[in-house]
Parts: structure tokens; sequence; C-alpha cells
């Protein structure tokens, strides 16, 4: 799922992959791939210029994403694990810095899952 993700200084929008999961017994099958290119194609359809993700930076970097520091983007709570912080470009430009604080849904304001 795609939610947005407001940075409070930066006009560009911005949207956050979290959660992704696929049932075991269809993992390894290129289905969660599949979803995540899939709704990357639709987020750049709508113009948005940024995805971010937290999580297996082998597994995104696949779908285009690339590890980024919390001085490049600030994340919404303290990462429990710096290197799962991704991001990409969904515009022709390289990305830049996101600035500012930011905000994400209620479902993600919860410090656990960071």
């Amino acid at each position: 799922m795609f939610s947005r993700l407001i940075y409070d200084e930066d006009e560009r929008v911005a949207f956050i992959l979290s959660p992704l999961a696929v049932a075991t017994e269809h993992q390894g099958k290129g289905i969660g791939q599949s979803l995540v290119t899939y709704g990357l194609k639709a987020l750049e359809a709508a113009h948005v210029g940024a995805a971010l993700t937290y999580g297996d930076p082998a597994y995104y970097s696949k779908v285009g994403f690339l590890q980024i520091s919390e001085a490049f983007a600030a994340a919404p709570f303290a990462l429990t694990r710096p290197e799962g912080w991704l991001a990409q470009s969904l515009t022709d430009t390289e990305l830049a810095p996101l600035k500012g604080s930011p905000h994400c849904v209620e479902a993600l304001s919860n410090p656990m899952l960071w």
C-alpha cells in the first residue's frame, strides 16, 4: 500500500510504501515486485515526485529503491534499522533531499513500526 508522506517544508508530493506482503506459498514468484512496479507506475502517472519505503534494501533495490540517510529525508520516527530507509525519484530528475519534518498517515504513526 502506498500512502501520502508529507514533508512540511517541501512542495514535492511523496508517498511511502508500507506494508507489502505476499502469502508465503506464493513468495518467490515475482508477485511482490509486480505489485510494487505497478504501484510506482501509477504514482508516476499521477505526477508524484518520490517514493519511499522502509525495508530490506536487497529486495527493494530490485524495483529501483536506493538507500538514503535520515539527513537526506527524515523518517517519521527513529529508525531501528537505518539501512532500510530507501527512496527513489519518480521523475526524470535525480531525487534531491526532502526538506522538513515528515508526517505520515495515522496507521503508520506508531514508533514501534519504525
